[in-house]
């Protein structure tokens, strides 16, 4: 079980105002910074039982309070995933390294005092930032806490469009799989496409998280660049399916801001098929207390949707396969056609994903999609922005 976070991922608003000053504060566009990571929060976690959420928010309250002594008025204080960015807007030659060492030594020694801290180790690194070096740091960090908890899944962004308008309405994270085609499509486990079930049971818990952190690190840049506000996040049905894994990952939807979970919807992937639609209509409510839209992935074949309007869930759909030609071709025109058709009468909205050959996707808007993906025509983008 990972770690839980101390705060949401890089608020936008405080990226923003580091970035003015990046460029007000200095010639050269560079400014100097500390990068604390707090190490050892598993453990704390662990011992602290059901004492956990006090202990978190003391560790939070405290940690911002030592580093805002050692700030000047103008200095910025980011929270950054499991630690912070500050961001010194002035100094002498020398002073940055000299503030990292007081920052560490003061977090050191309070968290040595505390009882249920002492676990704690702050590991402090001066940085010279840039906009360009701000931008790659987060990458970075959230490439560093993927590895950290063992992923091994690629985590992509994926337009989703607007069949009808042709247009993007918003992004998805989610992890991806290449492996039937050259292009990609969301997929936790990629064994699923063959028959919907799930063979193999694997906790996605942690991979979840890092894929909901992955959207959280974009955010900013997806309203910059495509104007839309709306982001997706997909979380496994496993996940919802385990108590356990259910309740950690609706903690961490709990400690996004509301302006943040304002944002989200979420896509309940690769729900299995025979799965009952009461629990499907208890993972939909759950997550419907934290997010306004719900969108439930199941596999191609599945014809148990005439009553999944009840769930309360906004969209519903599935993956194409690898083989959109020929005899195949037709047959999934008649599954998109009957799952338009179901869905639209219980007004909810088809959503498939994984189009790549030209002359499917031309029929989309026809046959009744109304959101679909296509790394083929619409490529997915990696955490860190770029292209495949």
């Amino acid at each position: 079980m990972n770690a839980e976070r101390l705060t949401c991922v890089l608020p936008t608003p405080e990226l923003q105002l580091m970035s003015q000053r990046l460029k007000a504060l200095t010639r050269d566009g560079a400014i100097e910074a500390a990068q604390i990571r707090l190490i050892g929060l598993d453990e704390i976690r662990q011992a602290a039982g059901p004492r956990w959420p006090r202990i978190r928010e003391r560790v939070r309250a405290s940690s911002l309070n030592i580093l805002q002594r050692h700030c000047g008025p103008d200095d910025v204080i980011i929270a950054a995933g499991d630690g912070y960015l500050v961001a010194f807007a002035e100094g002498k030659p020398g002073d940055a390294q000299r503030r990292c060492d007081e920052m560490r030594e003061a977090l050191l020694t309070f968290y040595l005092g505390e009882e249920g801290m002492a676990a704690l180790r702050p590991e402090v690194k001066k940085h010279a930032l840039t906009s360009d070096g701000l931008s790659e740091l987060i990458a970075a960090t959230l490439r560093e806490r993927v590895a950290a908890r063992g992923i091994n899944h690629e985590i992509a962004l994926a337009p989703v469009l607007i069949a009808h308008e042709k247009r993007v309405g918003a992004m998805m994270s989610g992890p991806v799989s290449r492996a039937e085609v050259k292009t990609r499509r969301l997929c936790h486990n990629p064994d699923f496409l063959l028959d919907g079930r799930h063979h193999k049971r694997k906790d996605y818990l942690d991979l979840d998280i890092a894929v909901l952190d992955a959207a959280l690190a974009r955010l900013g840049r997806w309203k910059d660049v495509s104007h839309t506000s709306v982001v997706g996040v997909a979380v496994h049905s496993s996940t919802m399916q385990s108590r356990r894994s259910r309740e950690s990952y609706l903690h961490w939807l709990a400690d996004l801001p509301p302006e943040q979970r304002s944002m989200l919807f979420i896509n309940i992937a690769e729900i299995e098929r025979g799965t009952p639609l009461i629990s499907i209509s208890e993972w939909t409510c759950a997550l419907r207390s934290f997010v306004m839209r719900v969108w439930l992935d199941f596999h191609y074949s599945d014809h148990a949707i005439g009553s999944v309007g009840a769930t309360g869930a906004w969209a519903a759909g599935f993956s194409l396969p690898a083989a959109q030609r020929g005899p195949r071709a037709e047959r999934l025109r008649r599954q998109i056609r009957y799952w338009s058709k179901t869905l639209h009468s219980q007004g909810m909205r088809l959503a498939v994903q994984g189009f790549h050959e030209t002359a499917l996707l031309d029929e989309a808007d026809a046959l009744g999609v109304d959101l679909l993906t296509s790394d083929a025509h619409w490529p997915f983008s990696d955490i860190d922005g770029t292209h495949h």
